[in-house]
């Protein structure tokens, strides 16, 4: 009991410090890796993932910040709305396979259901008037214990460039991916480590993406202060604090 009451106690320090200092810049230099899964949905699935976005334009929460300009549909939201049992594929032993098997750790899960950010639905479209939705380069926080694996799964990648809009900075060195290998593929990586962001969108180009949350120890923190910088996030991004 002690033992575990003892690294109980020497996580939460050890999570606290990292989101302090990750604002400031400084990550692990052993967390800066990131894996791609192609073709990571099977067809029909993916087909349905397409179909239903049709049918969500009265869905999306809008926010526009200084350093994030986009729409989204939060986790508790998009599970309740009609036409989307195609989700329930993304708990299966066949995904989370693949998402074990591409970063070799073998009790990786999702972060528990009452988490928005377990899995939500994000929107990135081009504008004439203005410039284009996009984030700037940035790394997340963390409530959570375990290590924090994001999970980005592209649905649409309708944009002119080569490249897709995602891009990752591991070891400061940006890295930007193919755009004709992303569409349902899952890139997965420490977003809390790995400096990342999405270029602004031009008139006329449109992303969609689905966001997956996963960790090797999906234990919230009991920190208030880091818990309610969280609620925060989620407020902007989905207009719901949880």
């Amino acid at each position: 009991m002690l033992t575990r009451v003892y690294e109980r106690v020497e996580a939460e320090v050890s999570l606290y410090w990292h989101n302090k200092r990750n604002r400031q810049g400084v990550v692990s230099p052993d967390a800066q890796v990131f894996h791609i899964v192609r073709e990571v949905l099977p067809a029909d699935i993916y087909g349905a993932a397409l179909a239903s976005l049709d049918g969500l334009g009265a869905n999306w929460y809008r926010s526009n910040t200084l350093w994030r300009d986009g729409a989204a549909i939060g986790g508790h939201e998009l599970r309740d709305l009609p036409g989307t049992g195609w989700l329930e594929y993304l708990s299966s032993e066949a995904f989370l396979a693949q998402v074990r098997s591409a970063t070799g750790i073998e009790n990786l899960q999702y972060v528990p259901d009452e988490d928005t950010n377990r899995l939500s639905l994000l929107q990135y479209q081009g504008s004439e008037a203005a410039a284009g939705d996009g984030i700037d380069w940035h790394v997340d926080g963390s409530i959570y214990l375990g290590q924090r694996w994001a999970g980005i799964l592209t649905l649409i990648e309708e944009t002119d460039e080569a490249s897709a809009k995602l891009e990752l900075s591991p070891n400061d060195e940006v890295t930007t991916l193919p755009k004709a290998d992303l569409p349902n593929s899952l890139v997965l990586f420490r977003g809390d480590h790995v400096q990342h962001r999405v270029r602004p969108m031009n008139p006329g180009e449109h992303r969609v993406v689905l966001s997956l949350l996963f960790s090797d120890w999906p234990v919230r923190t009991m920190n208030p202060f880091l818990r309610r910088y969280q609620s925060g996030i989620n407020q902007i991004f989905y207009g719901n604090p949880d």
